[in-house]
């Protein structure tokens, strides 16, 4: 097999077009599915789309982030970690699966068929994206392209159907997940992988170990997003869920382009990083963190408070409004993660951990916060708890730059 492709401006070119076609048409399609449904109708598929939302993180676990760190520094390898890869990809699967009949069996989501097919499509789009990952770490990026072109195109005309025809959310949600479903196998027909490196301990540990801690920060995230759905859901305010998930579409054209430009830089930057004295790196990364939690902390707090006054009476667009509001934090926070887990395994532990006691502070403040203050008090926890995760690297962060400073 091929090494990872080399990011080359007419590559990372053809890449972002691709996956950004993909998010443009997703948004497109959600206003335009909007007007097809109306308010109700929206609302359900809405508050099913984003409970379900922690599936895709499940699915995908980090494997994509852990493939594109290992595979550069382990290229001699490369059958035997695909095959890795894709039997964890198939044990995810199977967790992702044993989820949904949790959610199904709970109920709180809306009515199950809805439920059940919106989390077939997270799980097949979470699938999908760890799939599209190997497959660039492999030397294949075109796939990446067709893939994005191809589901850009189906979503494009199912959401056509739905107009013209009165598709139900149901129905629409089954060729979708056909479509991502019949794209994911594929994509793993593609990858012809070695299983023999299951034989190998060093290198299964390897894998699945850095797979598990580098998907702890896409876990907690998925969760929290998913947590505000169920605490709307507790509250008695589902019709919000509109507006919630609105933003989330919206803010996902800018946070995965950032994100995926990152994922395909990611082999350059973990050779980069590699057997590398990184002090002054983390001294710099700590300068910008200190900066992060002066000035985010009371930004945020600030937009908490004044957000039920001032957009409320806007409804979901004041929601949108405040999520666009608080990207800057989600970046800034998402490129601290991105360095932490391509560095040394003590700081991929370090911003796991961060990420987990983020999840747990604002899954308790939660159900506190989101029935006062609605979908502006959800949007407004997430930001939040990126600052969480940023003050625990921070932590982490401050005893070598102290080191550093004192010539140790």
């Amino acid at each position: 097999m091929k090494r990872p492709a080399a990011a080359t401006v007419k590559r990372l070119a053809a890449l972002v077009g691709g996956r950004a076609a993909f998010r443009g048409t997703l948004l497109l399609a959600n206003l335009a599915l909007l007007a097809a449904w109306g308010q109700p109708g929206y609302a359900a598929y809405a508050q099913a789309m984003g409970g379900a939302a922690v599936l895709s993180s499940i699915a995908s676990t980090g494997i994509e982030k852990c493939a594109l760190k290992l595979i550069p520094r382990l290229r001699h390898t490369v059958p035997l970690l695909v095959g890795i890869f894709v039997v964890l990809v198939g044990v995810l699967l199977a967790v992702a699966l044993a989820v949904l009949g949790g959610m199904l069996a709970l109920g709180r989501s809306g009515p199950w068929p809805l439920v059940a097919l919106a989390g077939l499509s997270n799980i097949c789009l979470g699938l999908n994206q760890v799939l599209l990952g190997l497959t660039r770490a492999i030397g294949k990026p075109g796939r990446d392209v067709a893939n994005h072109l191809v589901l850009s195109s189906a979503l494009g005309c199912w959401t056509g159907v739905a107009l013209l025809l009165g598709m139900t959310p149901v129905t629409f949600l089954a060729l979708y997940a056909g479509t991502l479903a019949a794209l994911d196998l594929a994509l793993l027909l593609g990858l012809r992988p070695d299983f023999r490196g299951l034989r190998r301990r060093t290198l299964a540990r390897a894998a699945i170990g850095t797979s598990l801690r580098m998907a702890v920060p896409d876990l907690a995230g998925g969760l929290t997003t998913s947590l505000m759905f169920l605490a709307l859901s507790v509250a008695g305010a589902q019709a919000e869920s509109t507006g919630l998930y609105m933003a989330a579409t919206a803010s996902s054209i800018l946070l995965n382009a950032f994100s995926y430009l990152l994922r395909i830089l990611q082999p350059e930057v973990s050779r980069a990083l590699h057997h590398r004295d990184l002090t002054t790196a983390y001294e710099r990364l700590s300068r910008w963190l200190r900066l992060l939690m002066l000035t985010g902390t009371p930004y945020v707090a600030a937009a908490l408070a004044l957000a039920p006054a001032v957009l409320r009476p806007y409804g979901d667009v004041g929601v949108v409004i405040l999520y666009v509001a608080c990207i800057p934090v989600i970046f800034a926070v998402g490129s601290a993660n991105y360095l932490m887990e391509n560095a040394t395994r003590q700081a991929l532990d370090a911003t796991a951990a961060g990420a987990a006691v983020s999840l747990a502070v604002i899954g308790a403040l939660a159900f506190v916060v989101v029935p006062w203050a609605g979908a502006l008090g959800a949007v407004a926890l997430i930001a939040f708890g990126e600052l969480i995760h940023a003050g625990a690297i921070l932590r982490w962060l401050r005893p070598r730059s102290s080191r550093h400073l004192m010539g140790v």
